[in-house]
């Protein structure tokens, strides 16, 4: 198995999303299967059960996306973009490059999203967003999955809400999520 580097797994043309997907490839072969998903999400921090359903989920989906069958049950790397879901932010465009422009706008100083300008994203604020994004119930299901494991996985702050403390992702934490280096990150941090 290759180490959980950047460098070992993407390549130098990748597209942020690319490389976002890239760390679940293991073996390079630009195809994620079930089996290499859960090995990243264990390195991630996930327990073993929720890892393996958390990947077969992930798979699932995006092997119907990506390669067009769900019989393959394998995501295909440089075809990623594909997954991408109604509603979604639009920090990623159409090719999976980050959009540093439409980052700022929704998570940036005049973020609707972060109401109390803390420059943190909470459950409550990530819903908002999600709310605002989406238009459809399969968009809003999606997001709120991947929003809910990022927040779960990746909160790297406290802040007071409603006058409890409770997880946040930090403005730094999200910029890593869209630009393709935060999961080499927290895998560093769990090894």
């Amino acid at each position: 198995m290759l180490p959980r580097t950047l460098k070992a797994r993407s390549r130098p043309t990748d597209t942020t999303l690319q490389r976002h997907a890239s760390f679940f490839d293991d073996n390079g072969d630009r195809g994620v299967d079930v089996m290499e998903c859960a090995r990243g999400m264990r390195a991630l921090g996930l327990p073993v059960g929720i890892a393996y359903a958390t990947a077969l989920a992930i798979v699932a989906a995006l092997s119907l996306q990506t390669r067009g069958s769900l019989l393959a049950m394998n995501i295909d790397v440089d075809r990623i973009q594909k997954g991408k879901h109604v509603g979604d932010t639009g920090v990623l465009d159409k090719r999976g490059r980050f959009v540093a422009t439409r980052f700022k706008k929704v998570f940036g100083a005049s973020s609707t999203a972060d109401r109390n300008g803390d420059k943190a994203f909470t459950a409550t604020e990530l819903t908002r967003m999600i709310n605002a994004n989406n238009d459809t119930l399969t968009g809003y299901l999606a997001a709120t999955a991947e929003w809910r494991l990022l927040l779960a996985l990746a909160a790297d702050t406290n802040v007071v809400e409603s006058g409890k403390s409770v997880p946040a992702l930090s403005i730094a934490r999200m910029k890593s999520f869209y630009d393709g280096t935060l999961f080499y990150k927290l895998a560093k941090e769990h090894a």
